[in-house]
């Protein structure tokens, strides 16, 4: 019997007949890019995802690439967005998320990339388009964003041995009772009062058996924007009371020693821009050089007449919301700050714009940072006691407000990122464009 037999033809018009019909069956996901939820918390996914559909759709003025890689591989996804005509233009740079846990830092900065390609008709966007090559990297620190969706962290993910038993990050926090969050843990009497309590460890199953629950975290301990290649280590955090008191991390074993800095360091060293916003959260307020000197810099009176606008921009689309500005000196003394770095070593004109800080303002307060804040009702801490617990005796949980706030957008983030937009707007036009501007020469390392 002769068998029967198909020809290559055949089999092709099978496969598409096939694909057609999966078509007619299967649901397809379209990415909505103009439906874009900006009053939730985004994971570190959705960065790379939303810049590259928003490249697809505008390829004409927007294109997006890597700048490098983190110490886990994430690559670094930067825009770039620019009018097709030639001719000088201003170029000017805009990064977020350097602390990983800082997420409307990142929010804030996709959601200018995302307004800008919705509003590319307009006067506004055109002018911009036509004058200026914008580049955006959304997050710096993409290891610590997607650390920060387990519990809120500042630092990045270099290889790090805490509990020095020769294995890397053994005992990682982790949600043993299933409630959501990573509690820090404490021993005490039930009846006991809060300050008699010992903290022993971090919310851990202890996988690495050594009586310490939590004790080798993915936490690195080191503070990216005190890791930039100016001033490095120039203030002692040990010795000086105000630095100490400041310092919630260290810097890197070396200036720029962490691939995230390199990368930056690296970009803004071949691709010369005029000015440059990093957007972080903690405060409400626009910071500028120098952070670890009290003189005031050469263009102190630019920065300060700028950061002004920036913040009066804020006000009316955040829904009221205030910020403050200064010289970042005396907000308090840091050193090996990317804006330090960026001004001291290649002449850029540099902003710290703090977006977000949560809570009611404290009106006794004479610290400008508890004047500005978003207004907003907070988790009140919890103490929970359980017992015995993984060989432990009177074990208390205590869960802090920061910790109970991880994957949860603040109130009213659509108009946080709609009101840095705005500063971000005043930061642009501060820059001159068109025959008169040429980029800083850049100071020899």
């Amino acid at each position: 019997m002769m068998k029967k037999t198909f020809g290559v033809s055949s089999v092709k018009l099978w496969v598409l007949s096939i694909f057609v019909l999966l078509l007619l069956i299967v649901p397809v996901q379209v990415f909505a890019i103009e439906e874009i939820d900006w009053k939730i918390r985004h994971d570190v996914d959705f960065y790379e995802t939303t810049l590259k559909a928003l490249a697809e759709e505008n390829s004409d003025i927007m294109k997006v690439f890597s700048i490098g890689r983190s110490w886990r591989e994430r690559d670094l996804w930067t825009a770039e967005i620019s009018g097709a005509n030639e001719g000088e233009k201003t170029a000017l740079y805009i990064v977020a998320n350097i602390h990983g846990g800082e997420n409307e830092s990142a929010e804030s900065a996709m959601y200018f990339v995302w307004w800008m390609m919705e509003n590319r008709e307009t006067e506004e966007v055109m002018k911009i388009l036509e004058n200026y090559i914008i580049y955006v990297t959304p997050v710096m620190n993409p290891d610590g964003y997607a650390a920060s969706w387990v519990y809120n962290t500042r630092q990045n993910l270099r290889p790090t041995d805490l509990n020095g038993d020769g294995k890397v990050f053994s005992d990682p926090y982790t949600d043993t009772n299933g409630d959501g969050f990573i509690s820090e843990i404490y021993t005490g009497a039930k009846d006991s009062k809060v300050e008699d309590r010992v903290r022993v460890g971090m919310e851990s199953p202890d996988w690495d058996q050594n009586g310490i629950p939590g004790d080798d975290p993915k936490n690195s301990t080191i503070d990216l924007n005190r890791t930039f290649d100016f001033g490095w280590n120039w203030l002692d955090v040990d010795t000086d009371p105000v630095v100490g008191g400041n310092a919630f991390l260290r810097a890197g074993p070396d200036a720029a020693s962490e691939p995230e800095v390199q990368a930056v360091q690296n970009f803004l060293i071949s691709h010369p821009v005029y000015g440059l916003v990093t957007l972080h959260t903690g405060i409400q307020c626009v910071l500028y050089p120098w952070c670890y000197n009290p003189e005031p810099t050469k263009d102190h009176e630019f920065f300060k007449a700028t950061a002004q606008k920036m913040i009066a921009a804020f006000e009316e689309p955040s829904g009221g919301r205030t910020m403050y500005e200064k010289q970042s000196y005396y907000d308090y003394p840091t050193a090996s700050e990317m804006i330090d770095w960026a001004y001291g070593r290649l002449g850029i004109h540099a902003y710290t714009v703090e977006v977000y800080r949560g809570g009611f303002p404290d009106t006794e307060s004479t610290d400008p940072a508890d004047l500005h804040t978003w207004g907003n009702e907070l988790p009140e801490e919890k103490w929970e006691y359980v017992g015995d617990w993984q060989g432990l005796t009177d074990v208390w949980f205590r869960t802090t407000s920061r910790a109970q706030t991880v994957r949860i957008a603040p109130p009213d983030q659509d108009l946080m990122v709609d009101g840095i937009k705005d500063v971000l707007l005043e930061f642009i036009w501060s820059e001159p464009y068109g025959d008169g501007p040429t980029v800083p020469e850049y100071l020899t390392w």
